[in-house]
């Protein structure tokens, strides 16, 4: 009987299957070039493919190549990189109080109604001020009479009859007089209770006869002719946005409409916690169908940098970097970019691109630089051979969005490879 293999004989032959496999998937790339010179014959010309990727046998769709790598492409477009905001804040009005008596006192006249219109300066509430009226003649002739001793005592001094001493006593009486009736004319205005702004007022909270403190409330008054949200705004955001800015608003009292107003505030700190700051928008109430207290759903848009986008499928990452395959005349060039962002079925990158460049979607198994293609033009770009063959810019044309492109079912390097044979 043969003896088993020991475990640690199993395990260097382990080790040595991983490292096999590990040192053939980094060198994928280089193998499949290998591959592909072994089947390119002696005149350095890639086989003529049985089809070419229209489906014809033994012609390409541009300038009738044989041999050369069958691909789809679609055309570089451009887009700017916006971003939408999107929040819920509650409004509340321009301008609110909750007013309170100055003095306490029975309410004589309370003549208003809740929605009613208010201007600024229009009575309120009325106390009774009998009391404080009486106060403000008895301080009036208080005075009077202090003024008659001053001009005595001034008259007897002028006659060396009195000293100048009875002329400042005098004088200190009457200006003691004249704060007494300003006290006393001052008790008399807190009895009348009048609008600090124009608004609307809301349901009162007392009546006619009752008895109130300085601790009662009476009234609120709502200036809504605007009204102020505040919502959250991401810090990564904060560079983006100004004073100013246009925003939209729904709310699910009037699902169906949209109201626009505009960025009025922006908060002096960011909230370290939630890492947001707040902002203020101010949205016109004209038609007076809004109110504060509602809930808002905010959305605000931040225009950004305009970046060339190409479908997410020709995008193709190989050691660290990403990189699109651009069609030059009938060649293709590897062109290294950046990412910027995914925007559903494109993405936005960074790169040596402009709109109307032809790169590769599907097909790119067996690409390397500098091999012949053959391709389907998307419709509306110009025919090749008219710009770049001739060692001019892109080609020019109408470009149809990246997001516009059908998308097509991606085959695999096996299906490809037995359409070739």
């Amino acid at each position: 009987m043969k003896r088993p293999w020991s475990l640690l004989s199993q395990t260097l032959l382990l080790l040595l299957l991983s490292g096999i496999g590990a040192t053939a998937w980094v060198s994928r790339e280089r193998i499949g070039d290998v591959l592909a010179n072994l089947q390119t014959p002696a005149g350095g010309k890639p086989e003529a493919s049985g089809k070419a990727s229209n489906g014809s046998t033994g012609k390409a769709s541009n300038g009738n190549r044989r041999g050369a790598a069958p691909v789809i492409a679609a055309g570089v477009s451009s887009q700017r990189n916006d971003a939408v905001v999107a929040a819920i804040g509650t409004a509340r009005a321009l301008k609110s109080v909750t007013l309170f008596a100055k003095s306490e006192g029975e309410i004589m006249s309370f003549a208003i109604s809740a929605g009613d219109p208010i201007e600024q300066g229009q009575t309120l509430v009325q106390l009774d001020a009998t009391k404080a009226e009486l106060a403000v003649d008895l301080a009036k002739k208080t005075l009077e009479d202090a003024r008659q001793k001053l001009q005595r005592a001034e008259y007897l001094k002028s006659r060396n009859v009195n000293s100048g001493a009875g002329v400042e006593d005098a004088t200190i009486t009457v200006e003691r007089a004249e704060l007494e009736v300003r006290q006393a004319e001052e008790e008399l205005r807190d009895k009348t209770l009048s609008a600090p702004f124009a608004g609307v007022v809301g349901i009162p909270k007392v009546e006619a006869g009752d008895r109130i403190t300085p601790a009662t409330e009476l009234v609120t008054l709502d200036d809504r002719s605007q009204l102020l949200v505040e919502f959250p705004v991401a810090e990564k955001f904060l560079a983006r946005i100004k004073i100013g800015d246009e925003v939209s608003a729904t709310t699910p009292s009037y699902p169906r409409r949209t109201f626009s107003g505009r960025l009025a505030y922006i908060d002096s700190r960011v909230d370290p916690v939630s890492r947001t700051i707040m902002v203020r928008a101010i949205i016109p109430n004209g038609e007076d169908l809004l109110r504060p207290g509602m809930s808002f759903s905010i959305e605000m848009s931040l225009p950004g940098d305009t970046y060339p986008a190409v479908p997410e499928l020709a995008l193709q990452w190989s050691q660290g970097e990403s990189y699109v395959w651009r069609i030059d005349g009938n060649v293709v060039r590897k062109i290294v970019v950046e990412s910027v962002q995914r925007m559903n079925a494109i993405i936005l990158v960074k790169g040596p691109l402009t709109t109307g460049d032809l790169i590769v979607v599907e097909g790119v198994q067996r690409l390397r630089d500098g091999i012949e293609v053959t391709y389907e033009h998307p419709d509306g770009l110009a025919a090749p051979g008219s710009a770049r063959e001739k060692g001019g810019g892109p080609a020019t044309g109408p470009i149809p969005a990246a997001t516009d492109q059908p998308v097509k079912p991606r085959r695999s390097a096996r299906t490809q490879t037995e359409r070739r044979g």
